[in-house]
This record gives C-alpha cells, structure tokens and sequence, in this order.
C-alpha cells in the first residue's frame, strides 16, 4: 500500500455535474447544462484543467475570472464564478456556475464531496508541529491502506479544500492539516472535513494578532471538536496543560501521547541515534532519521492517532520519513555545519529548535541566526526580547538577528549575555551573510530560525555560492 500525495492543486478523483456543484455550493448555474460532467477541480490554469470545473478565486494579486478564456482552451468542462465578466460569454458545452464567492463555494463542494468517502478523516491542528505529524502518520497508514496526505502548507480554506477534493473514492484514510490565524476558521475547516479523529499537538504563542491571546488560540484549535465524529477519538499533548484542558469539552473517547507515564502512548528512553534519535512508545523501540529531538513527541502524536484508527504500530514506517526541506535540515559548507529551520517561526517553535540544536554534538562554536516571528500582534516586542535574553541563556557564542524585530531580539539578549559572547543585527538575510560568514570558522555549528517572509535559506545559498565562485576562481 502506499500513500498519495496531492502534487498539484487539481485532481481526478471527484466527480460532479454542474448542477451537483450549484446544489452543493448554493449556487445557480448560469450558463450551459446541468448534466455538463467534470472530474475533479481546478484552480489555476497553469496546471491540468482538461475535463474539469474550474474554480475562479480571487486573491489579493490575482483574479481567476481574468483567465477564463484560457480555462476554456484548455478544457475545463464547468466554470464556478462570482460573476461574468463583461461581454464574455462561454461556448457551447461549457457549464457556467455563478457562486456567491469561489473559495468558499470551493469547500463546499468539498464537505459535499467528503460525505461520499468512506475514508475515516483525520484532521490535524496545532501551534507546532501539526505538519511533521501530519507526514509521519501518513506514512504510517500508508501502510495498512490507502491513504490521501495533504500536502506541505495546504492547512487553510482552499488547501483543505483541494485536499479533500483530491482523495478517491476507495481511499481508507484522509489525512489534512488545519491551522488558523483568526477565529471561525478552524470551524469551516472542520464542518467540511467531518473528522473522525482530531489531533491538537500543542498550544503557543502564534498568530496573537488575529487571536489575542493565548486562551484565543485554545478557543480557536477547539473549534475541531465541535465536527468531530461522537463516535471517533481526539489526540491531545499530555505534555502540554492547554491541550489537556480541551478534554472536558469531547464526550468521545480520549487519547493522549507524550513523555508522562500516564499517557496513552508515553515514550521512554530517549536517545541519540547517529544523527536521529531512538526511544520507546506502545513497547517497541522507535528510530527516527530526524535530528530535531522534538520530532520524538511528533512521532508519539502520530502514533497515537495511528492507535486511535486501530492501525497497529508504524515504528518502520517512522524511520523512513524524512524532514521536509528547511525543517530541521543539515548542510555543510566548508567545515561548517548549517541547520536550517527556516520555514517559519514562532516563539514556542524557536524555543524547540534551540533545545534540539544545543543537544547536537558540536566541536566548535554555536551560533545561531534569528530571523522575525511574525503575527505576534502587540505581544511582538515582548516576544522577541524574551528569546533574545533566551539565546543569550543557552550559552550560543553568535547571535544574528534578522529582520525589522531584530533590534528587540539583541535587546533581549544583553540583559543575559555573558563576555565573549557577541550579537549582531542585520535587516536581511542577503545583508547578514557575508559578515556572519567571516565570523565562522571549520567546526562551528549555525542554526538558521525565522519565518518564512526572512527567507533565511537565502544565507546557506549565497555562501555556498561564494564558495562554488572560489573555487572555480582557484583553478583558473
């Protein structure tokens, strides 16, 4: 058995009429024949479209209605819109849906879509971490069924969406991932889904400007369990109070992972395993190719919910998987050893990243690269000053901060530095990486952590570049 990954945002899978996809997104049709058949979605023109209904959403950059006409060339049988535009009319054999707005009408037809399944859903949500346990359990089921993963970042209206829309009608496990960054939205996500097991993995300090506070964004992970099915299972972070405080409010069954004894899955014996790490859960020993020593309590959590389907024990199938690239990924350049986590960031994900990049074993210096933690809202000036007095604490030798917070991140850091430690700040990363490169030297160790918008690859590349230009200038 294997698992599929969605690899595009269209799919063959789903089939409907274009009365079906009015019906079911509270639509009219427009235009053409209701008994018009498309099989699957399609959302960008760029990508297969032939035989299927389009979808025109409409984003801040970009308005699929302005493609029409190349969706009709390029085969697409239904069209969903807001509205036509002026003077165009679609040809003969084309069906046109008019929807209030697309992208909600798109998860609609999805929830609609989900009611066919006989796939049991499991919707992950979370602070952290969602993502890595999303892809162990995939592989985890993979092998006892079929099963659909979605893919990296489809965690919000459209990607759940198209992820939905992309399992087969024999699938026997669905695997989505949920996040959040205002209130409501974790509530739409769950209604289409219908899940039969949910999994929160933890609480922290993310996206405050859209959900206040910390007792925000429990209110808003919980939101899954108003969709869940009575009858499934939730997952809950027994490491984690504000997970465990969710209980109460689930009259189904329970499970929990972590490192207390009393948890349903609880791992034990925990150790360095060549570059990964090993340890013990359901009593099996467990290995894990991942250096990041928080993907052990990943692990449990996929575990866990893997329990929760009555799928036995994955330990293989989690020795296998690898971290996706720029999460927790090792590099050398030179002597140098890079550990980019550069992804993205929040306060409780960075704190994670440093416990595990202070367990690497290292020859030289430590130094790590901090890039901004975005939507903290108000909290963002706290935030940063607390983890730059952090880094300072854990005894990093460099400290460069990246980006417009960087001047709260080093703020931070001199009421905890100690001498001969040293703290830069740049605005970029393309400014930040030629200095912190002659700073390095063979047998340091550099973690790379900050959100997305940094884009703090760009340093690894831009050395590695460097380096690739001297050397060719060598043997000239």
């Amino acid at each position: 058995m294997r698992s599929r990954r969605l690899d595009s945002a269209e799919n063959r899978s789903a089939r409907f009429t274009a009365g079906e996809i009015a019906h079911a997104c509270a639509g009219e049709l427009a235009a053409g024949d209701a008994a018009t058949p498309a099989c699957g979605v399609a959302t960008d023109t760029r990508r297969t479209v032939r035989g299927r209904a389009f979808f025109a959403l409409v984003g801040e950059r970009f308005d699929g209605h302005d493609y029409l006409g190349q969706a009709v060339a390029a085969g697409a049988r239904v069209l969903a819109v807001q509205h036509v535009p002026d003077g165009w009319r679609a040809p003969k054999g084309v069906a046109v849906v008019r929807v209030r707005r697309t992208a909600c009408a798109l998860l609609a037809l999805a929830g609609h879509y989900r009611r066919s399944l006989r796939a049991r859903v499991v919707a992950i949500t979370g602070s952290y971490g969602k993502s890595t346990v999303k892809t162990m359990l995939g592989a985890i089921l993979a092998h006892a069924g079929r099963c659909t993963v979605a893919p990296a970042s489809f965690n919000n209206r459209i990607g759940v969406a198209l992820s939905l829309l992309s399992a087969r009608t024999d699938d026997d496990y669905v695997v989505l991932e949920m996040g959040t960054n205002h209130p409501g939205e974790i509530d739409e996500l769950a209604a289409a889904a219908r899940p039969d097991v949910g999994v929160v993995t933890a609480i922290g300090e993310v996206h405050l400007d859209g959900l206040g506070s910390l007792q925000g964004v429990v209110e808003a992970k919980a939101e899954l369990i108003g969709h869940l099915n009575p009858a499934g299972t939730l997952v809950l972070n027994a490491d984690d109070p504000r997970c465990l405080s969710m209980a109460p409010r689930f009259a189904g069954r329970i499970a929990t992972y972590g490192t207390h004894p009393s948890a349903d899955v609880a791992v034990t014996n925990v150790d360095r395993d060549g570059s990964g790490w090993a340890f013990e859960a359901l009593g099996r020993r467990c290995r894990l190719a991942s250096g990041a020593c928080h993907d052990v309590l990943n692990a449990a959590g996929a575990l866990c919910a893997a329990a929760a389907l009555g799928v036995p024990a994955g330990q293989a199938a989690l020795a296998g998987v690898a971290r996706p690239p720029m999460r927790y990924e090792r590099i050398e350049l030179a002597g140098v050893t890079f550990i980019r986590d550069c992804y993205n960031s929040n306060p409780p994900a960075l704190r994670a990243a440093l416990r595990s990049f202070l367990l690497e074993p290292a020859i030289g210096r430590r130094a790590v690269v901090c890039g901004d933690m975005l939507e903290l809202g108000l909290h963002a000036g706290r935030l940063h000053r607390e983890l730059g007095a952090d880094l300072a604490a854990s005894g990093a030798d460099i400290v460069a901060a990246v980006g417009q917070m960087a001047l709260e991140f080093v703020a931070g850091w001199c009421t905890k530095a100690r001498p001969g430690q040293r703290a830069f700040r740049f605005a970029s990363a393309e400014e930040a990486w030629l200095p912190l490169w002659r700073q390095l030297r063979p047998g340091d160790m550099v973690l790379l952590k900050g959100s997305r918008a940094l884009h703090l690859e760009t340093i690894t590349d831009a050395i590695a570049a460097h380096l690739a230009q001297r050397r060719k200038e060598a043997v000239a």
